[in-house]
C-alpha cells in the first residue's frame, strides 16, 4: 500500500525527469545548457575543488564531467545546474525497493551537496548513455548511497513506480570499479525495454551510469565501456586520488 502525501510531486513530473536524460539528444532538452564545451570550460576555470583538499563543489563537479574535448565522436545534452536534481514523486512499493527509485529520478539518498548531469551518445548511433554525478561532504555519504543500492538489488525485484507501472528489478553481478574504489548494478526491465543502471563510487563522489534498450535485442545491456572508463578516470583524477 502506498503512504499518501508522503511524496507530492505529480506523476507528469516523473516522467520529465526520466524522459530528459534518457531522450539523448544534443539541444532541444529544456534542462540542458548551451553544450557540453562551454559547461566544462567554465567549470575548469572556477577550479576543481570548494577548497583545497575539500570536497568537489559544484562547478569542481562540472568540471571533472566528461566534456566534449574528453569525446569528440560523442553528442552532448549538458543539464544546468539547479536543474540536475529531480523530484521525488509517491514511494516505491514495496519501499525496499525505493533505492532504485530514487536512481531513476535522479533524487539520490543521501542528498549529494553538488550534482552534474549529462546525456552523451555516439554522433554515429541512437543510443545514448546517461551520467550522474554526485558529490557528497565526506565518502560516509558516498558509502551510504552505494550500501543503499546494494542492499535493494538483493531484496528488490520488483515494485510499483511513481508511474504506476511495474518493473522487475534484477541483481547484477558487481562491475569493476576501474580506478574507483565500488560499483553496483542492476537491470529494470518493464514493457520490454530494459534499463541498466551501474552506480560507482570514488571516494566522496559517485557517478551513476545508464543506458536502455529493448531487452529482446541481442546487444541490448553492451556496456559503453569507453564512457564508462573516460568518466571515472577524469572524476578520479579530479579529486586528486588519480
Amino acid at each position: 500500500m502506498r503512504v499518501d502525501g508522503l511524496r507530492r510531486v505529480p506523476a507528469v513530473v516523473a516522467v520529465l525527469a526520466t524522459a530528459a536524460l534518457l531522450a539523448g539528444c544534443g539541444g532541444g532538452d529544456e534542462g540542458a545548457g548551451d553544450g557540453g564545451a562551454g559547461a566544462a570550460a567554465e567549470g575548469s576555470a572556477k577550479g576543481t575543488r570548494g577548497t583545497a583538499g575539500g570536497p568537489l563543489d559544484a562547478a569542481g563537479l562540472e568540471s571533472a564531467a566528461v566534456a566534449e574535448a574528453d569525446l569528440p565522436d560523442y553528442t552532448f545534452t549538458v543539464f544546468k545546474q539547479g536543474t540536475v536534481l529531480g523530484s521525488k514523486g509517491e514511494p516505491a512499493d514495496p519501499a525496499v525497493c525505493q533505492p532504485m527509485e530514487d536512481i531513476r529520478l535522479r533524487s539520490p539518498e543521501p542528498e549529494p551537496a553538488a550534482a552534474a548531469a549529462r546525456s552523451v551518445r555516439p554522433k554515429t548511433d541512437t543510443k545514448a548513455t546517461t551520467i550522474e554525478l554526485y558529490a557528497y561532504a565526506d565518502a560516509a555519504g558516498a558509502e551510504e548511497l552505494l550500501t543503499g543500492v546494494r542492499e535493494a538489488t538483493r531484496s528488490c525485484t520488483g515494485y510499483e513506480d511513481d508511474l504506476g507501472l511495474h518493473p522487475t528489478v534484477t541483481a547484477l553481478p558487481d562491475p569493476d570499479p576501474g580506478p574507483g574504489d565500488e560499483a553496483v548494478a542492476f537491470k529494470r526491465e518493464s514493457s520490454g525495454t530494459a534499463f541498466w543502471y551501474r552506480v560507482v563510487r570514488s571516494g566522496s563522489r559517485v557517478a551513476v551510469f545508464g543506458w536502455q534498450g529493448l531487452a529482446a535485442h541481442k546487444n541490448a545491456g553492451a556496456v559503453p565501456d569507453e564512457v564508462i572508463g573516460v568518466q571515472l578516470k577524469k572524476l578520479t583524477e579530479a579529486a586528486g586520488t588519480g
